[in-house]
């Protein structure tokens, strides 16, 4: 990190998730006094141990968002918006558009009157698109997924950062990739370590991502702050491997054993309708839906150069990252 910057009190909205949290400890740890903007109800686990104070809020509550917005973001040099709905889920739809879109518009607006900081927009590789099989898409390539719901959502709040770009506000929007590490990994991700560790994970998906190491992306996110351009993006991505490749890796790394039935490419999608539909009338969460299952059939592969180029950002060597992750998680 850069020296100058060192002590600077710095806003992380979001800072409760997976790449949030691994943000909040970096930053703690290289001297910034962090405020984690969060509700009163949010579970904290994943900042276990780390010294940040709270700015209580509700990017949902619309009588009081602005009020604690301002609050939070007073004297802060740095606010990074990580709050989203990534829920594919009907059910919240609504939701959806609330924090993706509205609220990351209020955020942007107050960060442009209160003035004398920087916004580091945290977007999606959705809002990029979605390649062709044989595509590496880049921050120039067309968004194309607009009946994804929740990449449409997070569309429309980078342009609302965009529009508060044109008033005055200084942002910078970051796009992180597949992202991977021990520290606060999903459950659904941490479990595909632990299947395949155990030998008990049969099948694998035909697409591929872009998978990325979590460290890379915080440092990214930093870069973001200190060398990005105002209203520019920056894909903060990672190796293009496929699921197979993926898999396959994470076995040796543990002594496990890799999935070996490929699944068709053309039935994922109907495979997660189906159980998308049969989970919504038993009332429960579903384990994958139809667009999960379209976006696991495609290679979604994206291009990091632009913030090489730029900010100086580097990738780490996919196997290495994940030989650290499964040493970190001790499997």
């Amino acid at each position: 990190m850069n020296k100058e910057n060192i002590g600077e009190h710095i806003l992380v909205i979001g800072g409760t998730g997976f790449i949030g949290s691994n943000l909040v400890r970096f930053l703690v740890k290289n001297g910034h006094e962090v405020i984690v903007y969060h509700r009163k109800e949010s579970n904290l686990k994943n900042l276990d141990g780390v010294k940040f104070k709270s700015a209580l809020g509700d990017l949902t509550d619309k009588n009081a968002i602005e009020k604690t917005l301002f609050s939070a973001m007073d004297g802060c040099k740095a606010v990074y918006n990580l709050a989203t709905c990534p829920s594919s889920l009907k059910k919240y739809h609504r939701l959806r558009e609330i924090v993706n879109i509205e609220a990351t518009g209020i955020v942007a607006k107050v960060a442009r009157q209160i003035g004398n900081l920087r916004l580091i927009h945290i977007s999606s590789s959705t809002v990029v698109g979605y390649p062709d099989k044989k595509e590496i898409a880049d921050e120039n390539f067309g968004f194309n997924a607009y009946n994804d719901h929740y990449a449409y959502t997070k569309y429309l709040g980078e342009q609302a950062v965009l529009k508060e770009v044109t008033l005055g506000l200084d942002a910078v929007i970051a796009i992180p990739c597949s992202a991977m590490g021990s520290q606060g990994m999903k459950v659904h991700q941490l479990n595909v370590f632990k299947n395949i560790a155990r030998g008990k994970m049969r099948i694998y998906p035909p697409g591929g991502l872009c998978l990325t190491y979590i460290d890379d992306i915080v440092k990214g996110l930093v870069l973001c702050y200190e060398k990005g351009i105002t209203g520019k993006r920056y894909i903060l991505g990672g190796s293009n491997i496929t699921y197979k490749q993926y898999f396959n890796e994470i076995a040796h790394a543990t002594g496990g054993k890799a999935p070996y039935i490929r699944l068709p490419k053309t039935i994922l999608p109907w495979l997660g309708l189906t159980v998308e539909t049969l989970f919504k009338f038993l009332n429960r969460e579903i384990t994958i839906s139809k667009n999960v299952g379209e976006m696991i059939s495609k290679n979604l592969f994206y291009s990091s150069d632009y913030a090489k180029k730029e900010l100086g950002y580097t990738i780490t060597d996919w196997k290495e990252a994940i030989k650290n992750t499964v040493k970190q998680l001790k499997i």
